[in-house]
């Protein structure tokens, strides 16, 4: 009796316990597919530094490979202060056209994206942003003489329109609110973010909070206010970001980022190391840097025509200090031009007609504008010849405070290289030596010694055209050196032997040694 009611309890037991089990079953093999997502591949495009036609076209190309290795989702991580507005505009075009190749595309702001960096992240499908990281402030001003200066409305329509206009369609595409592109790009408009009693929110101006107060409307309170002043450009921190909704929110680090979106990092592509050394050639310490090359370079290449190690020197540093600009969009052929037109000017002073000091001011005049053109870019839609954008303005000060610092840097090292140049070997063979070899007697001695004297006989080192380079001795070297020379009118070819019928200061005048 007992044992049979024992197998009794048993098996009721049993028959409660198997369905519990069987259920817990069910809910393992249902939930399991959605605890282990499957992750799906995306990439990372970097964009850092200044924005120029050189990171356009990187960008592009990267982003590119990113799509070609089957990314379907970018992040687009970003980090500037901005750059050229016209290559900005091109990026922001590249990829709102990525919705046709079916790539969405996340904009991560790691630290900040301001003025072409805020156009930039605008453009992409969504924001997200680390924390504290900040974003806006896209408006062309035009500076004067240091200060904030009001442009003529149809000036400043000019200048914003294509801005605005980018920044708007922006907006529309990705559904955040036209009055934050606005409050960017246009001063004068002031950000409210409010709330009614049943918890909807909006963002208004301080017109539409007046309207809105009356139903009983308010400021959110844990959003300061105003967000933005009538008065200045919207330039918002991740966090107030967040909470008006430009934002989808904060992560630390991309890592973070692709985890919440369940994505899954396949390849980061960041500029290459030929991209970097570009951007830093562009940089104002070594177009500093450069500009002191060339002047040096060329004074000597001048003083001692001939030797092909000043000259090439002076040739490689005038090529980066113009190719440059050139490639990264700061500059055109117009700069170009002005710069060898001064050049020619320049040498027509010191070779063919010297002392009249018309051609060498003027070229001197043409080379410094357009190496200080150089550092301005072009506008999106400037209102004349002159700039007028932030940008521009601060990038010509830029250009005339590196110019004029490079011109002092490379007149103080010219004196100083005169003192210590005559005891190095090989620079000794291009200045003039007294005997004994004594430099600290050459400024005594510079103003009495003229050579190559009138009636010496030397011989052609290039084809002269009128001008070129012969070669003369020197007794005070015991030694042959090469000199700027020309003739009378006459062409003589390389190697014909050469008197000297002038010198007089740098022009050295020749005549064939038959004639």
């Amino acid at each position: 009796m007992i044992r049979s009611r024992s197998i009794g309890i048993a098996i009721a037991l049993l028959s409660l316990l198997l369905p519990s089990a069987a259920a817990r079953a069910d809910i393992s093999s249902v939930s399991s597919p959605t605890t282990d997502i499957a992750m799906q591949p995306a990439a990372v495009v970097v964009i850092s530094g200044t924005i120029d036609d050189v990171e356009r076209d990187s960008f592009m190309r990267r982003f590119a490979k990113a799509r070609a290795a089957g990314a379907k989702t970018v992040i687009v991580e970003i980090d500037t202060y901005g750059g050229l507005v016209t290559s900005a505009l091109e990026m922001s075009r590249y990829i709102k056209r990525q919705d046709k190749e079916g790539v969405r595309t996340i904009a991560f702001v790691r630290d900040k994206a301001i003025s072409a960096g805020a156009m930039i992240a605008f453009a992409c499908d969504e924001i997200v942003m680390q924390p504290h990281a900040q974003i806006g402030d896209c408006a062309p001003i035009m500076y004067r003489y240091g200060s904030v200066d009001a442009m003529p409305p149809t000036e400043r329509a000019k200048a914003e329109s294509p801005v605005l206009a980018d920044f708007l369609d922006s907006a529309q595409r990705n559904k955040h609110d036209p009055k934050l592109a606005e409050a960017m790009v246009v001063l004068g408009h002031s950000i409210r973010f409010v709330e009614n009693t049943a918890g909807e929110r909006r963002i208004v101006n301080d017109d539409g909070f007046k309207l809105l107060a009356a139903d009983g409307w308010k400021v959110v309170g844990s959003v300061i206010d105003p967000i933005n002043a009538a008065d200045k450009l919207l330039t918002i921190h991740s966090a107030t970001a967040s909470a008006i909704g430009l934002s989808s929110g904060e992560f630390g680090s991309r890592e973070a980022l692709a985890k919440a979106r369940h994505l899954r990092i396949a390849d980061t592509f960041e500029p290459t190391l030929g991209e970097e050394i570009l951007g830093w050639l562009g940089t104002t310490i070594a177009r500093l840097i450069l500009l002191v090359i060339f002047i040096l370079s060329l004074k000597i290449a001048l003083s001692a025509p001939g030797h092909g190690a000043p000259e090439a020197v002076a040739l490689v540093s005038l090529s980066l200090l113009l190719g440059i600009p050139l490639l990264t969009g700061y500059a055109s052929w117009l700069e170009v031009t002005i710069i060898f037109l001064g050049l020619a000017l320049l040498a027509f002073e010191i070779f063919i007609f010297p002392g009249h000091f018309v051609s060498g001011i003027a070229g001197i005049l043409m080379i410094v504008v357009g190496l200080i053109m150089t550092f301005a870019g072009n506008e999106p839609s400037g209102p004349g010849v002159l700039p007028n954008m932030n940008g521009t303005i601060a990038a010509m000060q830029r250009g005339l405070l590196v110019v004029t610092l490079g011109m002092v840097c490379s007149l103080i090292l010219w004196f100083w290289l005169s003192k210590y140049l005559p005891k190095i070997p090989y620079f000794n063979q291009m200045m003039l030596m007294p005997p004994g070899g004594d430099p600290t007697m050459m400024g005594a001695l510079g103003a009495d010694i003229v050579w190559p004297l009138v009636g010496q006989t030397g011989k052609a080192m290039t084809d002269l055209k009128p001008g070129g380079s012969a070669e003369f001795r020197d007794e005070t070297m015991n030694d042959s050196r090469p000199v700027s020379v020309v003739t009378e009118g006459a062409f003589l070819r390389a190697g014909t032997d050469v008197t000297v019928t002038e010198s007089r200061g740098s022009r050295v005048v020749v005549k064939a040694a038959n004639a």
